[in-house]
């Protein structure tokens, strides 16, 4: 009897050992010799499947965003709009409490001055906005008013966040509140400015802390 064993993803190594080291150092002091050392793989095979340096973060900020993506794509619980939203935020919330460091890299250090890197963290940024919008029945295009309102609150969102992670002073629940309050009023004031952006201000009162 052949007992086959499953090959190891060199390339997961890779990317898996770069995030590792960018959330621990700054993106121009990590060489693509200790990342190889550190995924226990040869080195040529940076090339083979990044290219090179740029290549190999450009995976990592990928694979950071694919990962909180899945998050936010479980289905919420909660038997009403309210707490499906809290729901969501929270394990938000939870997840990037358990990856702080990579989460800060990702918003604030590393290459953060690549277009390249800027558009995968926006278009990450703005998924985040559909899930919101999908729940509230809203199709796109979306209306001026409203997207401008809900890239300021995920952008809102992300800093709250960011101050959670260096401060820990607010509960987990605190900062969940804080983020449903604001969009509450967000909403409200986009729907002040046009009423027409398609969401029923009934189900923002429903969103409505208590």
């Amino acid at each position: 009897m052949v007992t086959s064993t499953a090959r190891p993803d060199r390339r997961a190594q890779l990317v898996h050992a770069a995030a590792a080291l960018f959330a621990e150092r700054a993106y121009d002091e990590v060489t693509t010799t200790e990342i190889a050392k550190r995924a226990g793989v040869a080195y040529g095979l940076i090339a083979h499947h990044f290219t090179n340096k740029r290549g190999l973060y450009l995976a990592t900020v990928r694979a950071a965003a694919e990962r909180l993506q899945a998050v936010h794509d479980a289905p919420p619980a909660g038997d009403d709009p309210a707490q499906r939203l809290r729901d969501g935020l929270t394990r938000h919330i939870a997840y990037i409490e358990d990856n702080a460091k990579g989460f800060l890299t990702l918003m604030r250090g590393g290459n953060g001055n690549d277009p390249e890197v800027r558009a995968i963290i926006e278009e990450f940024r703005w998924q985040g906005a559909r899930t919101l919008l999908a729940a509230a029945g809203v199709a796109e295009p979306v209306r001026p008013a409203l997207r401008t309102t809900l890239r300021g609150w995920v952008g809102y969102l992300d800093e709250i966040t960011i101050d959670h992670l260096h401060h820990r002073d607010l509960t987990r629940r605190e900062l969940v509140e804080l983020a449903t309050t604001t969009l509450v009023a967000a909403l409200r004031a986009a729907l002040a400015l046009d009423d027409a952006i398609g969401v029923d201000p009934a189900l923002v009162d429903r969103l409505q802390p208590p």
